[in-house]
């Protein structure tokens, strides 16, 4: 039997990732609080380590593991790439990709790219990949000056620009900050090291790795509704309800005319869904919020 080795990012992310392990059925138990590593209770995954997202692209391309959690935005960064086996809209904030953005301060006059003055500096995380974007620009001139955490205050130490990423955009308005460009969107993203994806022997594993990952993501999106339905709006009930194939029905017991639904629901339509159904005469309604997992 082969293992495989699993990285994912720490910081702000590491929370997110880890409840995403915990309803897979792959809970991590740290082991090796020093190097960040943990075992998760199957014996087809060796280790799953926690390190810095900016590093875990190049600890996946020279080998030391077979599949990472990633964003999109540090893989690009490097210019990597790597089998994309799933994409993850996950993040600190909500189920949604992030943004790298070229932002300024609102106060100064400069409203597009190109208006940037000569030998300018811009402050960001992103190095390689801002570099690039002012190449392709052909703006060599630009100073791309590395910032290591805090970039939205870099401007007021001399970067006239900076390159962040950004969710929401509240972060860069507190700052007194004005997007005028969109570099990229990201998303969290699992891939391979196309090595270990292309091991006949290690392949399986990634794979059911992949699906449980993907059925704790979907299973976080949806809700389980029970309800209680009337025989007459039994058809209008099934259809308000819906499902991922459609609601299970049975009789309850002892209550003749009366009908159980059961069905899947997207979190985002739950209030809608039940709305429909108190307006057809629906009652006894019940919302798990918390299902561990969708193989669908």
């Amino acid at each position: 039997m082969s293992q495989i080795d699993i990285v994912v990012p720490d910081g702000s992310m590491q929370e997110v990732i880890v409840g995403l392990f915990a309803k897979a059925g792959l809970p991590v138990v740290i082991e090796k609080r020093r190097t960040k590593e943990g075992k998760v209770g199957v014996d087809w995954i060796k280790r799953v380590a926690f390190q810095r997202p900016q590093e875990i692209p190049n600890y996946l391309k020279n080998g030391h593991f077979d599949v990472a959690i990633v964003g999109e935005d540090w893989i690009a960064n490097w210019g990597y790439e790597f089998p994309v086996l799933l994409k993850l809209p996950i993040g600190r904030s909500g189920n949604k990709p992030v943004k790298i953005v070229l932002a300024v301060n609102q106060a100064s006059d400069f409203r597009r790219v190109e208006e940037l003055p000569q030998n300018c500096e811009v402050a960001t995380e992103y190095v390689q990949l801002v570099q690039r974007f002012f190449i392709d620009l052909g703006r060599n001139d630009i100073k791309v000056v590395p910032s290591f955490g805090n970039t939205e205050h870099k401007i007021g130490f001399g970067a006239t620009a900076i390159v962040d990423v950004t969710e929401s955009g509240d972060s860069l308005e507190e700052n007194q900050l004005e997007i005028i460009c969109e570099i990229m969107e990201s998303n969290t993203v699992v891939v391979a090291n196309p090595e270990s994806f292309a091991d006949e022997s290690k392949r399986p594993y990634i794979d059911c790795f992949i699906r449980l990952i993907n059925g704790a993501f979907q299973a976080s999106k949806r809700v389980m509704l029970v309800a209680n339905v009337p025989e007459n709006v039994l058809d209008e009930a099934s259809r308000i309800i819906g499902g991922l194939k459609g609601p299970s029905c049975s009789p309850l017991v002892g209550v003749k005319g009366w009908f159980a639904l059961q069905s899947v629901v997207a979190r985002e339509d739950e209030q809608k869904v039940i709305f429909e159904l108190l307006q057809i005469g629906v009652t006894d309604i019940l919302v798990n919020r918390d299902i561990p997992l969708i193989m669908s």
